[in-house]
């Protein structure tokens, strides 16, 4: 068994159709990004990985260094990174990624976002480490994405109280936005960036461009094809921040502030009599009748 990390950046024979468009897109990282490599094997077997460069048409072993998950699997890993500009892909015994591009201009990569991707613990659904010698792995993925103006949308979280003259008041309200991440240019992206992207929202650490995000709610990515037989999709997820910046969250109510559910007080009552809260009181108490 040789298999790669279920959450590394590189992609290892996704499924096309052969029948399809050409598929005209690179992938691209930035010479600073960090690309890592994590390769699961059973202890007896072998593990070769070799970076190719197909502009100067050379190969370079990479080298790599172990980690013992367990007693039967050893993973093999390293990090990629300040690169030569050039197109690449990796092949892991003989098993060759999709090409990617390594660039150094800040405007051919001005329509990207860098992604990056880790968890709280080495307990997760995926093959991956996140955690070497209490040194946390972090990962990069970098992709053409943004959000859009018109992907915004506000939300409440909010509880309510009618009276009994059937006027609302609001007994707890904290606003929160929702974003819409779009990901692809005109070109569009492949079909397994969604798969990509669907994973490590299910970490517990993901950051896109600085800020940290989660998906909203069961939000899964979804994909509309740029045109009919492409194999390039347009991809779309609704995600919110992870730390609202809402000010006072976690204080304390203001000081002129009722409870939000008062005492009763009922005294000598009587047939027929109605409850009403007393601000003076800050508690319902029986009256004959109702004051407006």
């Amino acid at each position: 068994m040789v298999k790669v990390g279920d959450v590394c950046p590189l992609f290892f024979s996704p499924i096309k159709n052969k029948f399809g468009l050409e598929m005209d897109y690179v992938q691209r990282f930035h010479t600073s990004d960090k690309i890592h490599i994590q390769v699961f094997a059973s202890a007896s077997e072998e593990v070769s990985v070799t970076l190719n460069n197909l502009v100067s048409e050379t190969s370079t072993h990479i080298s790599l260094s172990t980690y013992n998950q367990n007693d039967n699997v050893l993973m093999y890993y390293a990090v990629l990174s300040g690169l030569d500009d050039a197109k690449y892909t990796v092949a892991v015994n003989g098993n060759v990624s999709e090409p990617f591009e390594v660039c150094s201009s800040d405007i051919i990569l001005e329509e990207t976002m860098l992604i990056r991707y880790s968890h709280k613990s080495n307990n997760s659904a995926f093959d991956n480490i996140f955690w070497i010698n209490d040194t946390q792995q972090v990962f990069e993925f970098r992709v053409e994405a943004g959000f859009k103006p018109e992907g915004y949308s506000s939300h409440i979280s909010n509880e309510q109280y009618r009276n009994q003259m059937q006027e609302i008041e609001e007994l707890y309200a904290v606003p929160y936005d929702v974003y819409n991440l779009t990901i692809g240019s005109s070109k569009g992206v492949p079909y397994w960036f969604a798969k990509h992207l669907n994973r490590i929202l299910c970490l517990s650490m993901v950051e896109i461009d600085g800020t940290k995000f989660v998906r909203s709610e069961g939000s899964v990515p979804e994909i509309t094809q740029v045109i009919e037989s492409s194999q390039l999709f347009y991809i779309s997820i609704a995600l919110e921040q992870q730390y609202n910046d809402i000010s006072g969250i976690g204080g304390t109510p203001e000081p002129a502030s009722p409870p939000l559910y008062g005492a009763f007080v009922i005294d000598n009552a009587t047939d027929g009599q109605l409850l009403q809260f007393k601000a003076d009181k800050s508690a319902f108490t029986n009256v004959t009748t109702v004051e407006v």
